[in-house]
């Protein structure tokens, strides 16, 4: 048994000792027995520590009744305490909700990033091999177009296009003209073609004059 264990018990046998005597002397009383001095003195006693175990039960159940208070006021700020928590909880469930949304249009978002700009660089790939066939192209008509500007006249490239633009009329101009020339050679030859097929049934009946064959000296000489 421990030293409280054993005080609390000992404190408990003189409660007990000192209310069956007191019980005793207040039977003794009320039946009207004449109590000697000491036993007086010992009633006198008794109630005294009575009263004082009274006094001290009233202070310890009015320090009880304010920890009992305390405790309430505690309990009703915890369960208040706990409304707001909970409160506060399902304000920061919906804020999860929103974020968990927010973060899920932020990953297609930047999906849809990653496709457009894949898309961009086989975008870019294929303007590069479109350039690189430009300048290979370029390449192959560097001749040509160096012979165009020669034959047109152009001071430069630049100048090539607009050269070529000014030169147009003219060009129809001339074409125009060779146009006609050939025309009336064209005339001209089926006009002479047509006279000489007239002409040959005349020209079949003329002898043809014989030409001895000339003869060189040296062949002569050495006959």
């Amino acid at each position: 048994m421990t030293t409280r264990r054993r005080r609390r018990a000992e404190r408990e046998q003189l409660l007990t000792a000192r209310r069956d005597s007191l019980l005793v002397l207040l039977s003794r009383v009320q039946r009207g027995t004449p109590l000697t001095a000491d036993e007086a003195t010992l009633l006198r006693t008794h109630v005294e520590a009575e009263l004082r175990d009274s006094d001290q039960y009233r202070r310890t159940a009015g320090g009880a009744q304010a920890a009992a208070a305390q405790l309430r006021e505690r309990v009703t700020a915890a369960e208040a305490a706990i409304v707001e928590a909970e409160q506060r909880a399902e304000e920061a469930e919906g804020t999860v909700t929103a974020l968990r949304s927010e973060l899920h249009d932020v990953r297609l978002r930047r999906d849809d990033a990653r496709a457009g700009r894949e898309d961009a660089e086989r975008a870019l790939d294929r303007v590069r091999a479109d350039l690189r066939d430009a300048e290979a192209g370029a390449g192959r008509l560097y001749p040509y177009l160096l012979a165009a500007q020669d034959a047109c006249g152009a001071p430069n490239w630049p100048a090539l296009a607009e050269t070529i633009r000014a030169r147009v009329p003219e060009a129809t101009r001339e074409r125009a003209r060779y146009r006609l020339a050939w025309r009336s050679a064209r005339r001209r030859a089926l006009a002479a073609e047509a006279a000489l097929a007239a002409e040959l049934p005349l020209l079949a009946d003329v002898p043809v004059p014989y030409a001895e064959p000339a003869v060189d000296e040296p062949a002569q000489q050495a006959a």
